[in-house]
């Protein structure tokens, strides 16, 4: 089964004009383990549905180096119309979340390796096409994993999103476009293993405000599937903030610089990070690190920080305040014509 994906794509630099929507760019997405699919995070309708053209959810082939390995994938249908499905080989990479990032420019290594029979497939209605691929292992190739994708786009929704491209004055736009991968495994002969280890830990400064970002190295030769992340963050004997969480698959060979927004606002000196990370099927992790929080930093936070709206003053027209003025003097007149009237002495006829 695909990953059904929904990503928001723009150019960032405000000086590019107006600058066409490309989700050939890159796809940061959930990845699925070769015997597991992640589950869809798309709330829009999918016009199709990508799959292994074998038995099984997931791409997974055997191998050797120098060897030419062969598969195929289903493209179907799923609507009562027409559609065009673009396919893409992708490399995967470790992105900022902890998941999956789908990269289909610039592939390098084991992204480079595949090559796909038709990257443009015409659907009649509910009709369904395989397309065939190869992977050609380099001679150099020596891990017992290498990892890397199939990305599938309906044109329509790259058309709808050239469609409604900003004017210049505007510079960018965001599009929601519905994407499907597919993730690919390559096994090799050789010991399975899994290492992670903490490089690094800084408090970084973003628009987003401050954050404690760990420089995380997964490592060996199988991706770990889940890493369970605790730490305590404190200054002294003061308790600043706790943090619990989790991280997707982590690829082998590739950086990882994970993020945690900062509770609250830090100031300038030293804090203590104090906790530990569970990967499955890994060694653990321990975090005992002494993270600095500069005076630059702390200049640069001021400057990206969102001020607080304050909340404006009301001020009413004159004419109000005399109605309200008139409406309690009635009342009031109102409360002592009630009040003499009950003290009125009472007569009774006879």
């Amino acid at each position: 089964m695909a990953n059904r994906l929904v990503t928001m794509i723009g150019p960032c630099n405000p000086r590019c004009g107006t600058v066409a929507l490309l989700a050939a760019l890159a796809l940061s997405a959930t990845a699925a383990a070769p015997v597991q699919a992640a589950a869809p995070v798309s709330s829009m309708p999918a016009a199709f549905a990508l799959s292994p053209a074998g038995a099984g959810d997931a791409l997974l082939l055997r191998g050797a180096s120098g060897r030419v390995l062969r598969g195929a994938v289903r493209v179907r249908n799923v609507t009562g119309h027409s559609i065009t499905v673009l396919l893409q080989p992708a490399g995967i990479q470790n992105a900022s979340n902890g998941n999956a990032d789908y990269v289909t420019a610039h592939l390098s290594w084991a992204g480079s390796w595949l090559q796909l029979a038709a990257t443009s497939v015409h659907l009649q209605p509910h009709a369904e096409r395989q397309v065939a691929f190869t992977v050609s292992i380099p001679a150099g190739a020596r891990d017992a994993s290498y990892y890397d994708g199939i990305v599938a786009i309906d044109a329509a929704d790259l058309a709808a999103a050239a469609a409604h491209k900003p004017a210049k004055a505007k510079g960018f736009s965001f599009s929601r476009i519905n994407r499907q991968a597919l993730p690919l495994t390559i096994r090799l002969p050789g010991v399975l293993s899994r290492r992670l280890s903490l490089r690094t830990a800084a408090i970084t400064v973003e628009p987003a405000g401050a954050g404690l970002v760990l420089g995380l190295l997964p490592d060996g030769s199988e991706l770990i599937q889940e890493a369970q992340i605790n730490l305590h963050v404190s200054r002294g004997s003061h308790a600043i903030f706790s943090y619990s969480g989790t991280l997707g698959q982590l690829f082998p060979g590739g950086v990882l610089s994970y993020r945690i927004p900062w509770q609250g606002h830090p100031t300038t000196g030293a804090y203590q990070v104090i906790g530990v990370i569970h990967p499955k099927g890994a060694a653990t992790v321990n975090i005992d690190q002494t993270v600095e929080f500069t005076a630059a930093s702390a200049t640069r936070l001021q400057h990206v920080a969102q001020p607080v709206a304050q909340p404006s003053k009301s001020t009413m027209p004159a004419w109000v305040w005399l109605a309200l003025a008139i409406a309690v003097a009635l009342l009031a007149a109102l409360s002592l014509a009630v009040w003499k009237l009950a003290r009125r002495p009472t007569t009774t006829a006879v």
